[in-house]
């Protein structure tokens, strides 16, 4: 992108560090088997070895977000940075399973300082007229983080050892750091921290997330899980009554009264909810149906990446100059319809993967910086990490909400194909009853998307004001 050097300094900060830890959430699933051979672990254990780093990452991302409007968005990311870099350290050297969670719970916590502070970075750093620009690339450079994560988890854990994988990333934090330097320091709001208030909210997000994540394994009638959700909301309305309280709340009144960004915070719950449920059963699919391996399948999901990387910059930038509406109305129907595809995947037609995933990427390069841009665009001044953080968190919610359904819209096209009573993993066996549970999954995916659009109208209200020329 066009501008000064310190432009250039701060964009590639917030890049190495979103960038870091987006790598961070999709190797570890490459890198399990070798991780259960060295530490010893159980399923369970593993399972939270990948879910610890989600788990506090979402709890603590709205908490953190608004320390960074009143601190200052620089130091909350220097912060960031510094505990990340110590957490990967602790990842990559944990001599067992039990040290290797608490240190993946590290990593999600410092990862929710990092990543809103960045985000706001954006509007607070970058000058108006190329806001839109620097958002497109920073979603351009996220998501090929996310998609490279695997192929760098397989390549460095295959010749060095599953510890470097985790490790090889330090020096791009460490990297992130220096060149955060240049990131103009934000004024300090008057306001006293909500230190209880961001307590509450990160324990009712983390009971909540932890239900969520528990609920597809053990069913939602399961104790834990019933007393995981039934805690979070508890929780979640003691925090509403201490907000009501304090003079200068985590989340105050003008954050709940904008009807028009916590509408586009809805749309990115239901939004979002379709391509990753989506790519998670097209995933399955391949592997169980048509017997491909984890490597072919990977590839298979590779067109995703690569819209996202060529097309969101361009879109970002198109939203910026008027086209927010139609590109936040075309990304849910374009995911909906990649979903739609993915309906005739077969083991006859499993090119058909490919037009699914190219769908459905570009969908998410019509919504990946489109939506960042709006969400900035939209918040009053100082409020940049709180919105941004709440739109991360509504992510994060609508995909784990998604993928919580999938396994009951699966036991129900079980039943109507004529399967009887349905398995405990319906999705990973073969035959018509497998067949239906796949697609009664896909077509519940492809409906979130669908109830997504009337939101995106919510979009147009300032999102479009800053041009993307410079």
């Amino acid at each position: 992108m066009s501008g000064s050097a310190t432009e250039r300094r701060i964009l590639l900060a917030t890049l190495l560090a979103t960038g870091s830890i987006f790598i961070d959430i999709s190797i570890v699933n490459v890198v399990l088997p070798e991780m259960r051979a060295d530490l010893g672990t159980t399923l369970a254990e593993e399972q939270w070895i990948v879910n610890a780093y989600l788990v506090t990452m979402t709890a603590f991302v709205l908490p953190c977000g608004v320390l960074a409007d009143v601190h200052g968005h620089r130091r909350l990311l220097q912060i960031g940075l510094a505990l990340f870099a110590i957490a990967t350290v602790l990842v990559g050297v944990a001599p067992d399973a039990l040290t290797e969670i608490g240190a993946r719970a590290l990593q999600g916590v410092a990862a929710a300082i990092i990543t809103p502070a960045s985000v706001a970075i954006l509007r607070t750093a970058i000058p108006p007229e190329r806001q839109a620009r620097a958002v497109g690339v920073w979603a351009v450079g996220t998501s090929l983080s996310a998609a490279l994560g695997p192929v760098i988890g397989g390549v460095v854990g295959g010749l060095a050892g599953w510890r470097w994988a985790f490790l090889i990333v330090v020096p791009a934090v460490l990297a992130a750091l220096l060149f955060s330097r240049a990131v103009p320091d934000t004024a300090t709001l008057a306001r006293r921290t909500d230190l209880v208030g961001g307590a509450l909210a990160a324990l009712a997000i983390a009971a909540l997330v932890a239900g969520l994540i528990e609920w597809p394994v053990r069913g939602l009638l399961d104790p834990l899980v019933l007393g995981l959700l039934a805690g979070g909301a508890v929780l979640g309305l003691a925090f509403a009554g201490h907000e009501r309280r304090f003079p200068d709340p985590m989340l105050p009144g003008r954050a709940i009264r904008d009807r028009e960004i916590n509408r586009v915070h809805v749309f990115t719950v239901l939004a979002w909810s379709t391509p990753i449920a989506a790519l998670l059963l097209l995933s399955i699919r391949l592997q169980t149906a048509g017997g491909l391996g984890p490597i072919a399948t990977g590839f298979a999901l590779l067109p995703m990446s690569a819209m996202i990387a060529l097309l969101s910059k361009p879109l970002t930038e198109r939203a910026a100059r008027g086209r927010m509406l139609l590109l936040l109305r075309t990304g849910p129907l374009m995911t909906a319809l990649g979903a739609g595809a993915a309906l005739l995947v077969d083991p006859g037609r499993l090119w058909i993967a490919l037009v699914a995933t190219l769908l459905m990427g570009v969908g998410m390069a019509c919504m990946a910086g489109p939506v960042t841009h709006a969400v900035l665009q939209l918040s009053p001044h100082g409020d940049e990490g709180m919105q941004s953080a709440i739109n991360l968190a509504a992510a994060r919610f609508g995909t784990l909400i998604a993928v919580a359904l999938i396994g009951i819209a699966a036991a129900i096209g079980w039943g109507l194909a004529g399967g009887g009573a349905a398995p405990a993993n319906p999705l990973e066996q073969l035959g018509p009853a497998a067949d239906g549970a796949y697609r009664a999954a896909l077509v519940m995916t492809a409906l979130f998307a669908l109830v997504a659009i009337p939101f995106a109208s919510a979009a147009t209200r300032r999102a479009a004001a800053a041009p993307a020329t410079g």
